[in-house]
């Protein structure tokens, strides 16, 4: 599985965490900074990066090679591999602590849970993090392109609880925090992240052109005094021991 057209399209369009998100992620984790994180469905190493600008030694994977290339590329972070959650190639216990960022709902099955499960230390923490549209950016891109393709992943998190997943595959202590955050994207980058999602692999290159003059046409309508899309977010951070 890809997203949208390219690694460095995913990279330009999906903007970093913000500081109070990543200052909870380091407090959950804390126990972990001397041993490796395993950051799980990192795509181009967004978070990955910021795991070791907060001083963890983090080991990428995500199982699109489009994203490790690029994530390596990229550099400022630890290594990164090729590889899915449900078939992790790592010693039992290998990890202090374990982060899937914005990609959990990819891999949320009973068989990836386990693995995590199994590569974690005893103690060790989980940390699932997901941004969550508090206005209508997400549901007006579904909307838009949906006009022009009938979509069959529009909206991959719709029975998405990861707090439930984490209970019922043997983590305790989960617990769920919430975060309220606002993103600010000019037109272009409003377009590339509609086409940084998963939903854009079904749309026809004869309609990019279409879709995206309609993408434009929402954001224009819809930007503040200083240029900009705000994109209020809720960011929910839901953790979990071994």
């Amino acid at each position: 599985m890809s997203f949208g057209e390219s690694a460095a399209i995913y990279n330009q369009a999906r903007q970093s965490y913000s500081t109070a998100v990543m200052d909870k992620v380091a407090d959950i984790l804390a126990a972990a900074q001397k041993q490796a994180i395993l950051d799980i469905g990192c795509g181009t190493g967004i978070a990955t990066r910021q795991l070791t600008a907060c001083g963890f030694r983090p080991v990428g994977i995500d199982v699109d090679p489009d994203m490790i290339d690029e994530a390596r590329r990229l550099g400022q972070a630890g290594a990164y591999h090729v590889m899915g959650a449900d078939r992790l190639d790592f010693a039992d216990a290998a990890f202090g602590g374990a982060t899937a960022f914005g990609a959990f709902h990819w891999f949320s099955d009973d068989a990836s849970v386990r693995n995590i499960r199994r590569v974690l230390m005893p103690g060790a923490a989980f940390v699932v993090v997901n941004k969550n549209d508090a206005g209508d950016f997400r549901e007006a891109i579904v909307d838009i392109v949906d006009r022009h393709v009938a979509l069959s992943h529009a909206r991959p998190k719709a029975e998405y609880q990861p707090a439930g997943t984490l209970a019922a595959g043997g983590f305790h202590a989960v617990r769920e925090d919430r975060i309220q955050t606002m993103e600010s994207l000019s037109i272009d980058q409003a377009v590339a992240h509609a086409r940084s999602m998963r939903l854009w692999e079904e749309v026809p290159t004869s309609l990019h052109a279409a879709i995206e003059a309609d993408l434009r046409d929402y954001v224009e309508r819809h930007l503040d005094a200083s240029g900009m899309l705000p994109r209020p977010l809720v960011v929910t951070i839901v953790s979990g021991c071994r």
